[in-house]
């Protein structure tokens, strides 16, 4: 059972620790984390329709459907954080009327909570084999696409005359939106924040190169993930909340040292 836990929260941190430097490479961290406000509506959305169609294909296919739509009003030359705030209002605004018709209509009360909260804890066999899949995936594609990715953060016009950058921005999307919908059943709403966007802020500050960048990203992500779990069993305290307190406090010791 404990090596279940483990195996849920190191899948987790892998993903968005290789997640993380793309986000600040492309100067999209507000995007990232309103993904975690789309994750949360698909995956309320999907609720209704659990008895037809599976959950995560449902879920997935929303999350998809509107970070594509954000990415289509950049691609037309919206500003990135106003197509974000746009998305936030959007989403914020219907996940309050879809988690209000699941919780008065459908007996599932504490799994809508846990969507907020999050608690690997809860994950079964089945879930860990989805998520094993989506890891390879985004490690897959992360790992093949980095320095276009790179390139395209720092100059787009530049990078437009040597790749298909269109392609590239498929890539990320698809990334970010898969990852975040199949994660917020692992670790909740709130956690996807300090886990997409920490990592990185903590690596840059000792990484040289955008390798020891991803490297050292995926290094802090594990090792807060694991050692906040750990200390969650000790403690009987939720395994979300201390993996994002040991995350900030990775972060406040590299800033004071």
């Amino acid at each position: 059972m404990v090596e279940k836990w483990f195996l849920t929260v190191a899948l987790a941190s892998l993903m968005y620790g290789i997640l993380s430097p793309i986000v600040y490479a492309r100067k999209l961290q507000f995007l990232s984390a309103a993904s975690s406000h789309t994750a949360l509506l698909a995956v309320l959305i999907s609720i209704p329709l659990s008895p037809y169609i599976p959950t995560y294909l449902t879920a997935t296919i929303v999350g998809l459907i509107l970070i594509y739509g954000v990415g289509f009003a950049i691609s037309r030359g919206i500003d990135p954080d106003t197509a974000t705030s746009i998305l936030i209002s959007f989403t914020a605004s219907s996940s309050v009327l879809a988690m209000y018709y699941v919780i008065t209509n459908y007996e599932v009360g504490m799994d809508v909570w846990a969507l907020i909260l999050g608690d690997p804890l809860l994950t079964t066999w089945g879930d860990i084999i989805i998520l094993s899949a989506v890891t390879l995936l985004v490690l897959t594609v992360t790992v093949l696409t980095y320095r276009e990715q790179f390139h395209i953060g720092l100059d787009r016009d530049c990078a437009t005359l040597c790749i298909n950058v269109k392609a590239y921005d498929l890539a990320f999307y698809t990334t970010l939106a898969v990852s975040t919908v199949v994660m917020i059943r692992v670790v909740g709403f709130v956690l996807q924040h300090v886990l997409i966007l920490l990592p990185c802020a903590i690596a840059n500050r000792f990484a040289r190169g955008s390798k020891s960048l991803i490297l050292s990203s995926l290094s802090v992500s594990l090792c807060a993930s694991i050692f906040g779990l750990a200390l969650a069993l000790k403690l009987n305290l939720s395994p979300s909340g201390l993996i994002g307190l040991v995350m900030f406090a990775f972060y406040a010791l590299r800033w004071f040292r």
